[in-house]
């Protein structure tokens, strides 16, 4: 009602003087003239200048009121601006000015609606931006820059404006709003805020600000944007989604961390650029063009533990220094790790990635790949060519299974100096080219091959017979034993231990080793992409937080296996076997806790009866 109250005056302030014109444009305080749109004032503190009751209608201009270098009052009222469709424009632009107002205009069909850039003493109240990118941003270098007078009369797409300035250890909870600016504070939280079809959050020169279970929805740029700050903490948020540029965009601001939160359908999940230490952990990333993309030779990033499904590129390093991608899975991605040229001294390891086209796509150097488990890939590991623009140099690759991809392994031309040792070339295709000048078995021990039909007389575990690759590359020393890499490489190798006890109705018990998979990633992965030689052996012990009637497939499962559902008590909830069916769901019928997936062959020989218990010392 308010919002509606407020249109009717403005409408009828219009109906009494206004008049339809092109953009207003101030760079100086002499600019203030009627020409101009000035109708009053003399540009002192108590007889500002007014520009009001104007209609302006851009037609491909980039600002409807642009306001620079001033320093005499002024008041921009009652005005009504349209079509400001340039992505770079605004409606009202003000630029190193001070001393202004800016009060019950309306910005219709536009991109952007206020922007205030290095300016100083602004009061803004009661202007409705109706735009489809920004409706306000505040922008600047300094303190000052930052200190506005900004009401939450003001709205973006019918929502409120929150603006908070200078806060220190403040709660701030459950409100909702069309744009939220935190600057120049100290230990904020933000909790279970919701941002729908607006600006998002805009977290700019402040430190230890938490932004937690927050719902953000349909912000046209960026859900949240962390500018020149420090150890900001976004976490808990099921839904930061549909913003065109990012989810969560980081820039000149390090110590930040991203976890336990959902990235959907943005064109970056996170972007992080010119920021050192970033951390992004155990989320979830779902269709993004890109799920994290690193630049501007940010240091020591890490994603840990995160699960990247059907994103275009899951993981894009573009120019990193140091950066880390461990003990994820990856499912469905065009690529799952893309590195550029520009950078070096990246670590990929202990991730699986079932079903992309490309698992790791690298042309950074000083590089290692290793202990990931890469399956169903048309090339499971990639240094593409690239045409002289950069010169892939000193990367390690060893320690992965590359299992049942159409090619393992292709080394480019400008590829110098790989070590490429104790991978396992796993039911592959086509084993792989190397056009470069690598080293392969560089400490005197290859890699192992399925197929390989060389001997081993001297019973060294070096088989006589090099293995050539198209190109030129060879190894001169194939392993002869699978199993001396190990058994459990990918994101299960880096799932917790333990030990269950099954008890059945007569009482007996068996002992099992579990690998406890309590992580949204370890849930999603179970035993997809295992070779069934391997995972036989083994068991996995699925852990929810609450009680659910979560749903099971096999897609990419290579082997029966025998799933036993328990409640939070440990008693049985449901026993359901499962063949290698990729089509087919199993839906449990009682709430469950835990649930234990045991292979088939290796649950007939415990020789347990009905099972009625599970028992986790």
């Amino acid at each position: 009602m308010r919002i509606w109250i407020f249109l009717l005056v403005v409408l009828l302030s219009w109906g009494a003087f206004a008049a339809t014109r092109g953009p207003i444009v101030i760079l100086s305080n002499e600019d203030f003239t009627p020409e101009n749109g000035v109708v009053a004032g003399t540009g002192t503190p108590d007889d500002p200048y007014v520009i009001a009751g104007w209609e302006i209608l851009l037609k491909g201009e980039r600002y409807g009121i642009r306001v620079e270098n001033v320093d005499a009052y002024f008041v921009i009222r009652g005005c009504l601006i349209r079509g400001a469709m340039d992505p770079e424009g605004a409606a009202i632009f003000v630029n190193l000015s001070s001393h202004g107002t800016i009060e019950d205009n309306i910005v219709r069909d536009s991109e952007n609606g206020i922007i205030i850039s290095n300016s100083t003493d602004f009061a803004l109240r009661d202007n409705y931006l109706e735009v489809k990118r920004l409706g306000l941003r505040v922008t600047g270098l300094e303190r000052a820059h930052f200190d506005h007078e900004i009401a939450d009369t003001n709205t973006v797409n019918g929502r409120p404006v929150k603006y908070y300035f200078s806060l220190e250890g403040e709660e701030i909870d459950d409100i909702e709003a069309g744009h939220i600016t935190v600057a120049f504070s100290r230990n904020v939280v933000l909790s279970g805020v919701k941002v729908y079809n607006g600006d998002g959050i805009y977290i700019a020169f402040s430190q230890n600000v938490t932004v937690q279970g927050a719902d953000l929805f349909l912000n046209p740029t960026v859900a949240i944007t962390v500018y020149h700050s420090q150890d900001v903490l976004v976490r808990d948020c099921e839904r930061i989604a549909n913003s065109n540029l990012a989810g969560v965009k980081v820039f000149l601001s390090d110590g930040v961390e991203v976890k336990d939160s959902g990235l959907l359908v943005n064109g970056h999940g996170v972007s992080v650029d010119a920021s050192n230490g970033v951390r992004v952990t155990n989320n979830y990333f779902y269709k993004n063009a890109i799920g994290i993309y690193v630049s501007g030779a940010s240091r020591d990033f890490t994603a840990s533990r995160n699960l990247f499904y059907r994103d275009k590129i899951a993981v894009k390093l573009d120019s990193a220094i140091g950066a880390e991608v461990t003990a994820s899975t990856f499912s469905e991605n065009d690529i799952g790790v893309e590195v550029r040229g520009t950078t070096s001294r990246y670590h990929i390891a202990r991730n699986t990635m079932v079903g992309c086209g490309y698992g790791v796509d690298s042309l950074g150097s000083q590089g290692v790949i290793e202990e990931n488990l890469i399956a169903l890939a048309n090339i499971a590991i990639i240094f593409e060519e690239a045409y002289k623009q950069a010169f892939p140099t000193g990367n390690t690759v060893r320690r992965n299974l590359l299992y049942r991809s159409f090619e393992a392994i292709y080394l480019g031309t400008e590829t110098r100096e790989t070590w490429i040792y104790e991978n396992l070339f796993w039911n592959y295709e086509r084993r792989g080219r190397d056009l470069g000048d690598n080293v392969w078995a560089p400490m005197g021990k290859g890699n192992w091959y399925s197929g390989y039909t060389g001997e081993d007389a001297d019973g060294n575990g070096i088989g006589d017979e090099s293995v050539y690759f198209g190109g030129g590359g060879e190894d001169p020393a194939p392993l002869m034993d699978r199993d001396a890499v190990g058994r459990i490489l990918g994101a299960l190798s880096t799932a917790g231990v333990r030990t269950a006890v099954l008890v059945d109705s007569e009482g007996n018990e068996a002992e099992l080793e579990v690998l406890v998979a309590d992580e949204y990633h370890e849930r999603f992965l179970g035993f997809q992409a295992l070779p069934p030689e391997w995972a036989r052996d083994l068991a996995i012990l699925f852990v929810w937080d609450e009680p659910g009637k979560y749903k099971f497939h096999m897609r990419n499962v290579y082997l029966p296996l025998e799933l036993f559902l328990f409640d939070v008590e440990g008693n049985l909830a449901g026993k359901i076997s499962m063949e290698t069916d990729p089509e087919k769901i199993y839906e449990p019928e009682k709430l469950f806790t835990f649930a234990l997936e045991i292979p088939a062959a290796r649950w007939a020989e415990l020789g347990l009866g009905e099972v009625e218990k599970i028992v986790l010392p």
